[in-house]
């Protein structure tokens, strides 16, 4: 029979963890305990009797961990106690104090109360080590059994016992051993349970003050580490035959449990191909509910998983508000639907209602990212709060803990959203009734009738006459400021305004020229060819467009030659010009007054003509 080991990488040091990195304590007792039995994830506990041995009060004690396990290092907790019986451990404070240095990482665990010379007390840190269990070989045939190898490093063994009880393997005891010193050992297992890591594990939470609900959402997607298999060769017919032998041979993955909170109600578990309906759901209102999923193909080593599933619960249960504060609290759970996992990047969301305020967080460990984005979905106005927290290197079971958002939300936020659902409703009944009443055709049905022709060019006609007053009132406008221009030989910027205010007077004649042209296709719409008087009243609004832009370009080019010879005149030393070109400005004078009275009387003729 085959076998297969899974190699461990515990470089660690057996009293190079958690033994002071100062001369003011010594470590009169220490018991240290290796967990090879979570899914490839190592947990490591040590006990240490401290003694103050300097000659000051101490307040911190420094732990040390291998700088080659330092980015496998997962989660650190330390508790103290006094030296006595039943006394009660006190969590500590820890904190990263240095990068890797002389081959350790420190870590500071700030003491929750002085410990003065020659006191004593009890230290218990606990170390969870992930991605250090590999197998080896790292491919296998798909019925071999797996064994497991696990390598730490301990003191030398000499006459001191080594012991094997049960599943236990006991090293030591050893005496006066220096901090950081130690030796490779090995020690071969039997673990047939799955190396499970989630290489993305997101929780999207979603509540509603209105609903009393709150949505969860959790993405997964799960990679198993254990050995591949050979070639990559999978036989349904040899699993289905060893499906009564298999047992707890094989580290292969049938069944995953998700356990989900008390009162968990409409669930359902989705892969990345549809809905799946091999899965059982067993509902507890005072207990864990349990959903046991069964893949759509059992997972060896190397072979991955995607699926989402959702629950609703009670939003009475996770938020209370602060009668004091007036606040509102969330406590949820980090991560813990599953148990035994390595989790590559955990991130959790949760929206808060739209109009939360001054929101804070708390977490009982330092996450990776912390951010406060904006969230929108529908008939939301200004969004909705929403906070992310994301942590690197996680495990399921320690970061199954409770983190509380506090926030504040106004009375008045609560009918926000049906002030907008009435509003969009209102609005979307007002839209109904336009379009019912509006006619987006261009031609009625049927032939128009003298009286609808006279009517829109009765309608026109006066639309034309407004548009003939405002453009005369741009012409006189550049009149003015073409002679104040003149009156002051453009002198404090004269020109630069009277530039500017013609053409401010151009747009505006552009724009008449547009309700021109509008207003003939209106006419010509209803009336076409049809009706005489409709084809006198486009072609003379036609004319007209077209007069008064000869009119403008007439001006223009009029006033420009009177500034070119006023700027002539400036540059003259003696301010004497040319007589020629004297005479030849004084003939384009008379020729724009000739043309100018022209322009004005057809002009005139065709504004009375199709305004009869």
């Amino acid at each position: 029979m085959k076998t297969v080991s899974l190699l461990v990488g515990l470089l660690f040091a057996l009293f190079a963890v958690a033994v002071q990195a100062t001369a003011d304590f010594t470590n009169e007792n220490v018991l240290r305990t290796i967990d090879l039995t979570g899914n490839g994830i190592v947990r490591s506990k040590v006990s240490a009797k401290i003694a103050n041995s300097g000659k000051t009060t101490a307040s911190a004690y420094l732990i040390l961990v291998d700088a080659d396990l330092a980015d496998n290092l997962s989660y650190i907790a330390a508790t103290i106690r006094p030296d006595s019986k039943d006394s009660e451990a006190i969590p500590l404070s820890i904190d990263a104090v240095s990068d890797p240095k002389n081959g350790f990482v420190t870590y500071s665990a700030a003491l929750a109360y002085p410990l003065n010379p020659g006191k004593s007390a009890i230290i218990e840190i606990s170390f969870v080590y992930t991605q250090v269990v590999r197998p080896l070989p790292k491919v296998i045939d798909q019925n071999d059994e797996h064994l497991s190898s696990g390598s730490e490093t301990h003191p030398p063994v000499g006459p001191e016992p080594i012991q094997k009880k049960g599943s236990s393997v006991l090293y030591g005891p050893y005496i006066d051993i220096p901090a950081g010193q130690g030796f490779v050992a090995s020690v071969h297992y039997k673990d047939n349970k799955p190396i499970l890591v989630a290489k993305t594990l997101s929780r999207e939470l979603e509540l509603s003050h209105w609903g009393s609900n709150l949505d969860v959402t959790e993405y997964y997607d799960l990679f198993h580490r254990g050995a591949e298999l050979r070639n990559k060769l999978f036989s349904r017919v040899d699993f289905q035959f060893a499906a009564h032998t298999r047992g707890s041979r094989s580290n292969v993955v049938e069944h995953l449990r998700v356990i989900l909170p008390p009162k968990a109600s409409h669930v359902y578990y989705r892969d990345d191909i549809g809905n799946v309906s091999t899965s059982n759901f067993r509902k507890s209102l005072t207990h864990d509910s349990i959903m046991d999923i069964k893949p759509r193909y059992p997972l060896y080593g190397g072979w991955k998983y995607n699926w989402h599933h959702t629950y609703d619960v009670p939003l009475n249960d996770y938020l209370k508000k602060d009668i004091k504060t007036g606040r509102y609290v969330l406590q949820v759970l980090f991560l813990g639907s599953m148990k035994n996992i390595t989790v590559e990047d955990a991130k959790l969301k949760v929206v808060l209602p739209e109009g939360a305020l001054n929101i804070q967080i708390s977490t009982p460990f330092t996450p990776t990212s912390q951010i406060v984005s904006r969230f929108y979905t529908n008939l939301d106005t200004i969004g909705r709060p929403m906070v992310i927290i994301e942590k690197h290197n996680a495990v399921a079971d320690e970061y199954a803990v409770p983190i509380q958002i506090s926030y504040n939300y106004p009375s008045k936020e609560l009918y926000r959203k049906p002030l907008v659902v009435s509003a969009a409703v209102f609005g979307l009944l007002l839209l109904g009734i336009a379009y019912a009443r509006l006619d987006l055709s261009l031609v009625r049905d049927g032939e128009n009738t003298a009286a609808d022709i006279e009517a829109v060019l009765s309608a026109q006609r006066e639309e034309v006459t407004k548009v003939v007053t405002l453009a005369k009132s741009a012409f006189d406008t550049i009149d003015e400021g073409f002679e104040q221009f003149r009156a002051t030989r453009g002198k404090n910027g004269g020109l630069k305004a009277f530039e500017a205010g013609r053409t401010e007077q151009k747009e505006k004649l552009d724009r008449c020229y547009a309700r021109i042209r509008k207003a003939g296709q209106k006419v010509n719409v209803v009336g076409g060819s049809s009706n005489d008087e409709s084809k006198d009243f486009v072609k003379g609004v036609e004319q007209i467009e077209k007069l008064v832009k000869e009119k403008f370009t007439k001006l223009a080019g009029y006033q420009d030659a009177v500034v070119q010879f006023l700027d002539e005149i400036s540059a003259a030393v003696d301010g004497a010009v040319d007589a020629k070109k004297k005479e030849v400005l004084q003939a384009k004078v008379v020729a724009f007054e000739a043309n100018k009275k022209d322009i004005d009387a057809k002009l005139t003729a065709i504004f009375e003509r199709i305004e009869v």
